[in-house]
């Protein structure tokens, strides 16, 4: 193994920069993570960790503690809007598992393995500077910061992406999401299952968390930045929801209105570079994707895997990251634009078309199911 005593800057401090922190820091680099925010935390939120992605946590040893903290999922089963199955996928065939866990939970289980004196809160990235084999990180409260290499985790409109390329806004996708969290855990939850309903331009789903805790999404076609005001998100959502299947208005009911959470959907078309020289990015910085497939966290995850081998294998960044752009490329354009294709089902509205859809999702079963095992069989 060469010398390895790199400074690695990372901007972002959430699942994608605190993954790669502790993937270098396991390998004898030296990042440190720089987060704006004052406090560490995650949005109220759950996630399925698909096998793809519990395959990085077991190499960063984290899989057993990330299995106590969550729950086992064994099922993805698709269902009309009244709940009548439509198509049941078995997703408990690999040899690893995948992992109902709360955002916040997987990510405190990411950064309190990394010294506290690598993560710096409360700083805004500004700009960067280049010279020689080093980078500057520029914030916007006059701190420098000097590196071997720079990596923008700093989400989808990331600024070290403007910085990088010039400013290009992400592009809205026509879906508007809701995210919610209760304790009520209705009468039709199937243990191991998320269960999630299509409807006319909407959608529903749900999956249980750690601690009894059942989180569900949402999503309807709506027009972007929709004027909202978070003490009517609860009635609003009771109203689109109101004559779907029973447990559907019934979670939402029982959701407090402060556990609500409203969001656009963007992604962008995929698109190299990521990187310039000894600077690349990572996670929704590089590839934003829509959650109909649920891989945005986990891509993050299998980038911080990779970014990591490639500069373990090549010493120079500038090398590094461009092995590391070649090895992602591919696999992160698909999933973006699976992504959308999915999104774009579920946006059909008229009776009809609805129809036919149900009718193909059943009659192609067995290629759903063969596409859910090559999306989760990758090995980062």
């Amino acid at each position: 193994m060469h010398s390895i005593s790199k400074k690695i800057i990372l901007i972002g401090g959430g699942i994608g920069g605190a993954a790669t922190a502790l993937a270098l820091h396991r390998n004898g680099f030296y990042p440190v993570v720089y987060e704006r925010v004052q406090e560490l935390k995650e949005v109220g939120a759950g996630i399925a960790l698909w096998a793809n992605a519990t395959h990085v946590l077991k190499n960063l040893g984290l899989l057993e503690e990330a299995k106590e903290m969550g729950v086992l999922t064994t099922n993805y089963q698709f269902n009309s809007q009244k709940g009548k199955e439509l198509v049941n996928v078995p997703v408990d065939g690999f040899e690893l598992p995948v992992i109902g866990i709360h955002r916040a939970d997987l990510h405190e289980l990411l950064w309190r393995k990394l010294p506290q004196k690598q993560f710096v809160l409360g700083e805004t990235f500004e700009r960067f500077s280049q010279d020689k084999n080093k980078v500057r990180a520029h914030f916007t409260s006059s701190l420098t910061a000097e590196g071997d290499a720079l990596i923008g985790a700093d989400g989808l409109r990331s600024k070290v992406r403007t910085e990088l390329f010039g400013f290009k806004p992400p592009i809205y996708r026509n879906f508007t999401t809701w995210r919610g969290l209760t304790s009520h855990v209705p009468d039709t939850y199937r243990p191991g299952y998320i269960r999630e309903f299509l409807g006319r331009g909407k959608e529903f789903g749900f999956m249980m968390l750690e601690l009894g805790r059942m989180y569900w999404y949402a999503a309807a076609k709506a027009p972007e930045n929709q004027p909202d005001a978070p003490m009517v998100r609860k009635k609003e959502l009771e109203n689109v929801f109101q004559d779907w299947f029973y447990s559907i208005p019934e979670l939402i009911a029982a959701t407090d209105e402060t556990d609500i959470i409203k969001t656009d959907l963007y992604d962008r078309v995929p698109a190299l570079p990521w990187s310039k020289q000894n600077i690349t990015l990572l996670g929704d910085a590089a590839h934003p994707t829509l959650p109909t497939l649920g891989q945005g966290a986990c891509m993050a995850l299998e980038d911080a895997l990779i970014v990591t081998k490639c500069l373990l294998e090549y010493p120079e960044p500038t090398v590094a990251f461009q092995q590391y752009e070649s090895q992602r490329f591919s696999r992160t354009k698909s999933i973006v634009e699976q992504s959308l294709l999915s999104g774009q089902m579920g946006q059909l509205a008229h009776p009809i078309t609805v129809k036919l859809r149900e009718t193909l999702m059943k009659l192609m079963k067995p290629a759903i199911t063969d596409s859910f095992k090559s999306l989760h069989a990758y090995r980062a």
